[in-house]
């Protein structure tokens, strides 16, 4: 990556094509390096024939070697098939191979690429899934691979255009980080010795591995600890059961010592007994295992590295069966060492009945360990559940509602003369406009909440801007100037998207010859008009031209719906860029109505131009929330699944106090006690049991909140509303299990009870 962090706070950025190039000849530790950039074309099997949006890696032709693969049917590309002169040769993926008739004599024959024929020389192997930068967005796996029609030396880098570029490289086997840092630093060297730039360009290199999990990282350890902490509820709360069943077979157990068994058989029999009902346990959580994890995957984030191949084997179920076996040998390890170390004399005399208080000890702290874990837990859920309320609240910047978008792949060699561009979408807006129920059409180059996929565009970029004369500026000029993310959109955008305006208004309709307008976000205006209105305000921008603020807009979330990104500025694209890949339109009823009618209509105008990725915006917003969905719904039900363990073991717990203590509640109510004084007793009990579980879970509350830090969105880790709502949930809940059994003592009848004894 690109460090920008000094200059823009971009701390990964694209690597300018000669960056590629330098690493690419470094040598020593550094084996090889690939240049990356996506693309896609419009894909048919005849010149005439009907095009298909394809996704299309364009890189250096060493690729495949760098990555270890070979393509399963012909070759890849050769070293100097690079460059204005190379062939025009495309390698397959697995997946277009199939959807194209997987033919195996398809190698040497010719598909047509946005109107050019293209020789097929390859098909990779289907093992083979393309494991890419992530700068390149999802790790979904390209449909085919073009070397590079230019040397990456002879990229500019000072052209924005020539800085996408993403990198990967292969460093020699078993090479110290610090040395791999140390090659890069010297490559680092070599760029700005030849860019001469101040600041100068920051290279930084990251594994692979650490680069595609980062994102999911924080999600995928918060699941396994919250995991961790369910088996731990449910292996106390087996050990509880296991206890108190031990405890009615103290007589079989103090008879079975009489007659001569010793401690070490009695512990070896109930360990035995464990693990056989952890052993059916574990197989019955395979079997449910395979089937749910089914289901979890498909309704997994599409970012979840190497997705398609998450599934239930042979050696995960036997982790599975090995954890419930483990489960239950360690539950039944404490009633059975109590079991096989109490003395003789005192099991025969509380086996007869009168005691067991031992039991019920150890009983009472496994159920204060048993809240302290499901407090942690549910804390942890609690704050999660929180934060995706709040997302789901978050103000995106636009309007979801009614909106259908859709992409449209207009190559540059069908559309060379700007004019015909223009034209063209002129056409489809107007045609667009027409079609029942639009009530207004925009296209833009970077639309919310997927600008971190292949539909980046070089008219979606980053661009140092200033405001001469605003009353924010400082006088320091590089404080006064900031990097943007400047995005191109046609005059009819902000309408369609429900743009939230603060202050002006839209692009105009009609333009004043020479006018080129701009829409800024709030960032931009609070920090250099605090006290005024930016409209009318002028930017120097690119090629000597100026632009005139017109509006000031909320900021729409290009990459994520939680947090603000750069701030942003909209250039109208009539005046800059021919060519717009994603359209939008407004509607008044169901937009997936239209989806149909808007393929037909793109045909009737060109028909080589395909239509693809047709989606609501509703759908792309619940997408950006498929990730925070699903972990919230797994940890709260793992929460869940505490706490309805924790009043089990409550439950029983008082339940086994009642029954035990009956001859004592007995003599109490003889003695004048009413019953509802001893059901305010075994409540107390239950109580205070919760109140320490909850005192002893603070520590482990506090460090659930810093583990789980990076998945809370405007919710701190500590919220007092949250850990309160939960801890007074908590008392709720349990004190409802302690009630239930409570109430048996309504039921003793203190004289025919005291006559048994």
């Amino acid at each position: 990556w690109r460090d920008q962090s000094a200059v823009g706070g971009v701390s990964r950025d694209w690597l300018a094509g000669p960056d590629v190039a330098d690493l690419q000849n470094a040598g020593g530790v550094i084996e090889g390096a690939a240049g990356m950039r996506l693309s896609v074309p419009a894909l048919s099997l005849a010149p005439d024939g009907e095009p298909h949006q394809v996704l299309a890696m364009l890189t250096s032709p060493n690729l495949f070697e760098l990555l270890g693969v070979t393509p399963a049917l012909g070759r890849g590309f050769a070293a100097d098939e690079v460059g204005p002169t190379r062939p025009p040769i495309v390698v397959l993926s697995d997946g277009l191979w199939r959807r194209l008739g997987g033919d195996p004599s398809i190698v040497g024959s010719q598909v047509w690429l946005s109107g050019a024929p293209y020789t097929v020389i390859g098909v990779m192997d289907p093992a083979f899934r393309f494991v890419r930068h992530a700068a390149l967005g999802p790790p979904q796996e390209p449909d085919l691979y073009l070397p590079f029609a230019f040397h990456l030396a002879d990229q500019d880098p000072r052209d924005p255009n020539h800085t996408t570029f993403a990198a990967l490289m292969r460093v020699r086997a078993g090479t110290h980080s610090d040395r791999v840092a140390a090659a890069v630093d010297a490559v680092e060297r070599v760029v700005n010795a030849r860019n001469r730039q101040t600041p100068g360009v920051r290279l930084q290199a990251i594994r692979l591995q650490d680069d595609l999990i980062a994102p999911i990282r924080p999600v995928l350890v918060t699941l396994g600890l919250a995991g961790v902490f369910l088996l731990l509820v449910l292996t106390v709360n087996l050990a509880s059961l296991l206890l108190a069943r031990a405890g009615a077979r103290e007589r079989e157990f103090a008879v079975s010592r009489a007659l001569g068994a010793n401690g070490a058989a009695v512990l070896r029999a109930m360990v035995i007994e464990g693990g056989a009902l952890g052993l059916m346990g574990g197989v019955a959580g395979a079997l449910t295992g395979w089937w749910g994890g089914r289901v979890l995957v498909s309704l997994a984030p599409l970012d979840l590295p190497r997705r398609s191949e998450i599934a239930l084997d042979w050696r995960i179920a036997g982790v599975i069966v090995a954890a419930g076996v483990g489960v239950g040998v360690i539950a039944a390890a404490l009633p059975a060492v109590w079991i096989s170390r109490a003395l003789l004399a005192v099991s025969l005399v509380t086996a007869s009945g009168r005691g067991a208080g031992a039991p019920q000890r150890w009983r009472r702290g496994i159920v204060v360990a048993q809240v302290a874990l499901t407090v942690v837990l549910l804390c942890a859920g609690g704050l999660v559940v929180h934060s995706f309320l709040r997302l789901l609240a978050t103000d995106p910047g636009f309007s979801p509602a009614n909106v259908l978008t859709f992409r449209v792949t207009m190559d540059p060699r069908l559309f060379p003369a700007a004019a015909d561009a223009f034209a063209f979408q002129d056409r489809v807006e107007s045609a667009l406009t027409a079609l029942p129920g639009v009530t207004s059409v925009g296209a833009t180059a970077a639309l919310p909440l997927t600008t971190s996929g292949p539909q980046n565009s070089v008219w979606s970029w980053q661009e140092k801007v200033r405001f001469p004369g605003a009353p924010g500026n400082t006088g320091d000029a590089q404080r006064d100037t900031v990097l943007v993310d400047v995005i191109a959109a046609r005059g009819g955008y902000p309408g369609a998207m429900g743009m939230r305006f603060v202050d002006g208004a839209p692009f105009a309709r009609s333009r004043s010859q020479g006018v080129r307008e701009a829409l800024i976000d709030r960032q931009l205006a609070e920090r250099f008009f605090p006290t005024g209105t930016p409209i009318g305000a002028s930017i120097p921008f690119v090629q000597g031209k100026a632009l005139r603020v017109v509006g000031v807009v909320t900021q729409t979330r290009l990459a994520s719906l939680h947090e603000d990104g750069r701030p942003q500025l909209f250039i109208r694209a009539e005046d800059w860029v021919r060519y717009m890949p994603v359209w939008v339109i407004k509607t008044t009823g169901d937009p997936r109505a239209l989806a149909a009618d808007v393929r037909q209509m793109i045909h009737r105008i060109d028909p080589r131009i395909p239509v693809s990725a047709v989606q609501t915006m509703d759908e792309i917003v619940r997408d950006a929330l498929r990730q925070q969905r699903i972990s919230t719904v797994m940890i709260a039900g793992f929460a869940l699944g505490a706490l309805l363990l924790a009043a089990m073991g409550l439950f029983g717990t008082i339940s086994g106090s009642v029954v035990r203590r009956r001859g004592e509640i007995a003599i109490r109510l003889a003695l004048g006690a009413t019953h509802q004084r001893m059901v305010r007793l075994a409540l107390g009990e239950g109580a205070l049991l919760v109140m320490a579980g909850m005192v002893i879970a603070v520590p482990g509350v506090y460090a659930a909140g810093d583990v789980i830090r990076s998945l809370l969105v405007d919710v701190s880790p500590w919220d007092p509303l949250t850990l309160s709502a939960v801890a007074l949930g908590l008392l709720v809940v349990t004190l409802t299990a302690c009630y239930v059994p409570a109430r048996r003592v309504l039921r003793i009848d203190p004289a025919s009870l005291l006559r048994q004894e």
